[in-house]
């Protein structure tokens, strides 16, 4: 008997505070009630209760407070009896504060293990943790800056605490956005539910920055991907992998509504195209950056029946790029007769959503003399690789389809590298294994021969590691650059973003930060999936484009012309202008001289170093 009365006291025990609570409360008041009974049977006249309700009210207020007793006066039996109680009532308190003590650390604890469930609903989810997701998190923060109140719920296998300590300083004030850390394995879905993903707006996988880091993704996009809407449909899932080869398998995880990056194919073109005209990195990172300009979808029923090339000035402080029609179909710089119907979205570049103001009334385009043509460079181009790392393959790959017959591609690396990957684009490919952070081996380069140098920043090494030769590298070929008199453009992939400030210092040299350029992608396609398909058109090799092309190209220099002016100038050759890039500006961080968006009545004078930025070439983006 006695053996069953310990187990079952074990078990009680075992369930923790809140069993105990209870226990102890039981046992307060039977302790209360007895001592209410003893009241009524042998207290003096001046202590008894009158009646059996106030002797259990005395005797609850005899095991609270047991000093009571002093005041108790009548026969030896009955002090006794009062003390023994009093020691009752002093043993039950003393336990019971202890534990109500225990179990309120226990619930701190199990609030910072982080494994309580969110309650939002039209929140971001981000699953996963890497250096990508501070860029992220600021992202979205600046996204909701002007909006409600918003949510970011982050599911990791780190510690809360430690989650929400980077966050706070990493990315500051975060507005009117909560940000909510949770602790869990992205790809047990147990614990993805925690964080509620059938009610959020969107979804974000990050992959682990270990050597396979698509396995985790595609692992986190199987645990999401069965968790449904209440409206039945699955949540907006956007992820990116970095083995291109891994991208069907991710997409076929993540159902009909995932959106999968690759990332060695969309860095690979952003280095190419970047390398092979300067300055174009910067307009990509205004159009990625939720702080710059960016593409909206906007539907305006106001525009209907105008002819495309109508609408082209129809905003104040937007640039009309294209058309989304009413079955999902794309259409970027379309025929200027193209009409816009009622049911259209228009493709804008703008601000702000806040910015989307129509002009009153419309202006019209301004004709401009137009300008000699100018025949495009179409022989051989040269350009040198400094460095390697995973996506090598990739960035050859689309320099055999950006550059002209007769190029040559000459990779310098320190580890040894197979080139194989490229073979087949038309390229004179070489590979040289040298150590690139020296003086001496670039001397010996010559690098003032070729036309376009990229800089990669290594993968197999830590960030801080890699991005120390890289900026040595760097340096180096700045100074190269300053004794030649035939500029080459340079191109630099850096791994961490606080090193891209290091590495700028007041120059125009185009700097990309992988994985900062990735997570922009990412946090602009959450917000808005159809982006999607449209960044993938615009890094695409050939069709629509963004160029940066000379300003006397199309207007006259040393003359006094608005931006209205380059717009007609420009859509006469059929390309459409988003902005421009002024010489005397290049040197003034952050935008070194580009302006998307500028001012179309104000007058300005070009000079022959100006370049106007435009969109070329026109693409039919079917729907998924």
């Amino acid at each position: 008997m006695l053996q069953k009365f310990r187990y079952r006291v074990d078990n009680v025990m075992g369930r923790g505070a809140p069993a105990l609570i209870g226990v102890l409360a039981v046992l307060c008041c039977l302790l209360a009630a007895l001592n209410g009974l003893l009241l009524l049977a042998f207290a003096p006249d001046g202590i008894r209760p009158d009646n059996a309700r106030s002797s259990v009210w005395a005797g609850f207020h005899r095991v609270l407070s047991p000093t009571v007793l002093l005041k108790d006066r009548g026969s030896a039996f009955f002090l006794v009896i009062a003390v023994l109680m009093a020691f009752g009532g002093i043993m039950l308190m003393s336990t019971l504060i202890p534990v109500i003590s225990a179990g309120l650390q226990n619930q701190l604890a199990r609030l910072r293990a982080g494994r309580t469930p969110v309650v939002e609903s039209g929140h971001t989810v981000i699953l996963g943790w890497s250096s990508q997701v501070h860029v992220i998190v600021a992202e979205l923060v600046e996204a909701n800056r002007r909006g409600r109140r918003a949510c970011i719920a982050i599911l990791a296998e780190k510690d809360r605490p430690e989650m929400e300590t980077e966050i706070r300083e990493r990315v500051g004030d975060t507005a009117g956005t909560r940000i909510v850390c949770r602790t869990g394995n992205p790809a047990d879905p147990q614990d993805v539910g925690i964080v509620s993903p059938g009610r959020a707006r969107s979804v974000i996988v990050l992959g682990t920055e270990d050597e396979s880091p698509d396995f985790a993704v595609i692992k986190s996009l199987l645990a999401v991907a069965g968790t449904p809407r209440e409206d039945g449909t699955g949540p907006l899932i956007v992820a990116g992998v970095a083995d291109e080869q891994n991208l069907a398998a991710a997409r076929l995880a993540g159902g009909p509504r995932c959106r999968v990056v690759s990332t060695q194919g969309f860095i690979a073109r952003l280095l190419v195209q970047s390398s092979l005209q300067s300055g174009l990195s910067l307009v990509y990172s205004e159009l990625l950056d939720f702080a710059g300009q960016e593409i909206y979808l906007t539907h305006r029923p106001e525009l209907a029946g105008r002819r495309f090339d109508d609408t082209l000035l129809a905003f104040r402080a937007s640039t009309v790029i294209g058309l989304m029609r009413q079955d999902g179909h794309i259409l970027m710089n379309p025929p200027g007769d193209v009409r816009v119907e009622a049911s259209d979205r228009m493709v804008v570049i703008s601000e702000d959503i806040t910015t989307l103001a129509l002009a009153d009334p419309a202006a019209e385009l301004t004709p401009v003399p137009p300008q000699p043509a100018v025949t495009p460079r179409s022989t051989g181009r040269k350009v040198l690789v400094l460095g390697s790392n995973r996506r090598l393959g990739a960035i050859i790959g689309q320099l055999g389809a950006h550059l002209p017959a007769g190029s040559r591609v000459d990779v310098v690396a320190e580890t040894p590298t197979a080139v194989g990957e490229g073979r087949g684009t038309g390229l004179e490919l070489t590979f040289q294994q040298a150590d690139i952070t020296r003086r001496h081996v670039l001397e010996g380069l010559s690098v003032d021969t070729y036309d376009h140098v990229i800089v990669l920043c290594p993968g197999d090494r830590d960030p801080q590691e890699a991005d120390a030769g890289t900026l040595a590298t760097l340096l180096n070929l700045r100074d190269l650059a300053e004794r030649t008199t035939d500029p080459f453009t340079l191109v630099t992939e850096m791994a961490d973003d606080r090193n891209r400030v290091l590495a700028q210092a007041g120059k125009p040299d185009d700097l990309i930060v992988s994985g900062n350029f990735l997570s922009l992608r990412l946090s602009q396609i959450s917000q808005n999936p159809h982006l999607d398909r449209i960044f993938d058109e615009l890094f695409a090799p050939t069709g629509f484009q963004i160029a940066l092309h000379p300003a006397a190209h199309y207007v006259p220099v040393n003359r006094p012309v608005t931006f209205g002016s380059v717009v007609g100038a420009v859509r006469h050759h059929g390309h459409l202008a988003i902005g421009h890039r002024i010489a005397r500006h290049i040197r003034q961080a952050p935008h070194h001289g580009v302006e998307l968006n500028p001012d179309r009545e104000q007058a300005r004078t070009y000079t022959d170093e100006d370049q106007v930025v435009l969109l070329t070439g026109s693409s039919l983006i079917r729907p998924d």
